[in-house]
């Protein structure tokens, strides 16, 4: 798989569940408490932390290739577009969409009383802001300005994360606790986006784009709303990120 962090991420999450399905056996033995239980589970919590790491690098990153004058082509070239996309898409399917194979309820009901749901917040969002990191997305915003359609935009990028952490909206299936939050923190994260306070941001595409997708989000939100009439409390949680 060389250096394809998504390819490389997938395999390394297919391993993680085999051995998730394995720690109580391997752990656990007559007379022992789960210490040892809840110090794997917490590295394998790591490790996914990691491939997730990895593949998130991909997005605004720049190669850089050491050349003397006498080589041809750049020094610096930025990601190739299709391989950002494929790096959001991996992150959309294995950390925004919740990663359910963690929540193993026989594991966690002997390691810990409670904490889940802000370890798994915690996890997401910290992906979340690397994505939406200011001078990540100024890389993005002058990638677009040198190479045109050839370039992931700033607004793909914002529109691909969108639909990857509102999918609810669109496919009408019921939002877990862990979605709530990671919605939640999205919401919060473009609010800071449409108010930064460095001239070199405040000054750039980031603010306007940042509101417009907040404004694309009411519009999705409210639909969503009508079509779920005969369920509305499915979606009433939505409700107190765009007022009455």
């Amino acid at each position: 798989i060389g250096d394809d962090a998504k390819e490389a991420g997938e395999l390394g999450i297919l391993n993680l569940k085999r051995i998730l399905e394995k720690l109580m056996e391997w752990t656990t033995e007559e007379g022992e408490n789960y210490d040892e239980l809840g110090e794997l589970y917490g590295q394998v919590v790591n490790q996914f932390n990691r491939y997730n790491g990895h593949v998130v690098s991909n997005i605004g990153g720049v190669y850089e290739y050491y050349k003397t004058a006498d080589q041809d082509g750049a020094v610096y070239t930025h990601t190739e577009k299709e391989k950002q996309q494929r790096a959001v898409k991996f992150l959309s399917d294995h950390l925004f969409a919740t990663p359910s194979w963690l929540v193993d309820a026989d594991i966690l009901g002997r390691i810990q009383q409670d904490g889940l749901v802000e370890r798994m917040r915690t996890i997401q969002v910290r992906i979340l802001n690397r994505l939406t990191r200011e001078d990540m997305l100024m890389r993005i915003i002058e990638n677009e300005a040198i190479n045109g359609s050839d370039a992931y935009t700033i607004t793909g990028l914002f529109s691909d994360i969108r639909r990857g952490i509102w999918g609810e909206l669109y496919n009408g299936r019921k939002i877990d606790t862990y979605r709530r939050n990671l919605q939640k923190e999205h919401i919060n994260r473009l609010g800071d986006l449409t108010d930064l306070e460095e001239e070199e941001y405040a000054n750039s595409d980031i603010p306007s784009i940042a509101m417009a997708t907040l404004s694309r989000v009411e519009r999705d939100v409210r639909s969503g709303l009508a079509r779920r009439l005969r369920g509305p409390k499915l979606y009433r949680h939505l409700e107190s990120f765009i007022g009455e």
